[in-house]
């Protein structure tokens, strides 16, 4: 899992930091606030060279758990709303909720229909009241509930979206609001006292259930007392609440961007030396030796590198057969390079290549594969090929807006799968 990616938080970091779009990122950042002791086990599944964490407990908590040298940049939410001077509309109203949310993997557990009660008995100072539930929640519709209710719905929208639009779309959204509130701690409180909006934890408590295991932000030390200093309602935030919040958000323990760029920048030079090294040594199994070129590539991709790029893909082919992962590498940089027919070439192998289940290679390239023969002209390969992605992607942004788009160039009339 990729969480510098999640929420547009490589862009921010970058933007932060001052670093152009071509200088990859070999680092992992935790994506949010977590109550949590110790390291989240999906970041310490991490590859890269440098760990990026919100404060000084998160920082023990890593040091605890890790060697991956790590650094304190705050959150890059509160770089970006600093660096454009967002703030709290003058007229701001009402009360945003954010209510205990679920994810792909993990669902969260309480009466809606209670809370909805809950949050209609509040004075009439915090209405009126806004939901803002997230785009997995949406799927499952469980913005029908707080509809019945009379309540109006937003979204900030897929976590997966490139660039400022999560963000942006998300302190649009908390800015015209007077307070926020929710269910459950998490990090939308932070960014709300942040910026000067009193928030408040109030209704039906909520637990995760992440496979079969329940739990709750209350069964961590940082959990409880975050829910307990929140506790409310409450129109104002007190100066324990300010302290805690700068704390956890890294406000004052934070590299400035100057340093964070200075770090990256060394870093991944750092990095780059490590990998090219070791292959040079022809030391390590075959494994270690593909996993350094899939790094290299990944890089140089990155950074636009391209001879670079091409020569580790072919690097990895002196020392086991073509796997699906370089041959979509080499059908990207023939494509880089209008060189289309290669490109259908280097993909089609990729599909008919063993790979692993639900794995991306399942699908991206026959998106490729579209793209390709749309550059080609051949128009229904092209829709053959985006239509096998779609199997496996359904709701892709990408992979519809491609059938849309083909549709119109074959006069094809939409069929719903």
């Amino acid at each position: 899992m990729q969480w510098v990616k999640t929420y547009g938080l490589d862009t921010l970091i970058r933007d932060y930091a001052g670093l152009p779009s071509n200088v990859p990122l070999l680092c992992h950042f935790g994506h949010g606030w977590y109550p949590i002791t110790e390291a989240y086990h999906l970041d310490l599944l991490t590859d890269k060279p440098l760990m990026l964490v919100m404060s000084r407990r998160r920082l023990q908590a890593w040091k605890r758990s890790s060697s991956i040298p790590a650094a304190i940049i705050g959150s890059p939410f509160v770089h970006y709303r600093k660096s454009r001077k967002i703030e709290k509309d003058a007229a701001a109203s009402g009360t945003i909720a954010f209510p205990a949310h679920s994810t792909e993997s993990r669902e969260a557990v309480f009466d809606i229909d209670k809370y909805c009660k809950q949050l209609l008995s509040l004075p009439i100072e915090y209405h009126p009241i806004t939901i803002c539930i997230t785009y997995v929640d949406l799927a499952r519709k469980k913005d029908e509930i707080y509809k019945k209710y009379g309540f109006k719905i937003v979204t900030a929208g897929s976590a997966w979206v490139p660039g400022f639009e999560f963000v942006q779309k998300f302190y649009e959204i908390l800015r015209n609001h007077k307070y926020a509130t929710s269910n459950m701690v998490g990090s939308y409180s932070f960014y709300a006292v942040e910026m000067g909006i009193p928030f408040f934890i109030f209704g039906e408590p909520a637990v995760i259930v992440d496979q079969g295991v329940k739990e709750s932000c209350t069964d961590y030390p940082a959990g409880a007392f975050a829910t307990k200093i929140f506790q409310g309602p409450t129109q104002v935030i007190s100066e324990e609440q300010k302290n805690y919040v700068e704390e956890e958000l890294g406000v004052h323990d934070c590299l400035s961007g100057i340093e964070l760029r200075e770090l990256l920048m060394e870093s991944n030079n750092r990095a780059i030396e490590t990998y090219e090294e070791f292959l040079s040594t022809g030391q390590g199994g075959v494994g270690d030796k593909i996993s350094t070129c899939e790094k290299l590539v990944s890089y140089f991709q990155e950074s636009g590198e391209m001879d670079k790029q091409l020569k580790y893909i072919l690097k990895s082919f002196e020392y086991d057969a073509p796997r699906a992962e370089f041959c979509c590498h080499l059908g990207y940089f023939f494509n880089n390079n209008k060189q289309y027919e290669l490109g259908v070439f280097w993909y089609k192998l990729a599909t008919q290549l063993e790979k692993p289940d639900n794995s991306w290679l399942m699908w991206a390239p026959h998106v490729q594969l579209c793209l390709c023969y749309d550059h080609l002209g051949k128009h229904e390969l092209a829709y053959e090929h985006n239509e096998i992605a779609r199997r496996y992607k359904p709701d892709n942004p990408s992979i519809l807006h491609n059938k849309q788009y083909l549709e119109g160039v074959l006069g094809k009339t939409t069929k719903e799968s």
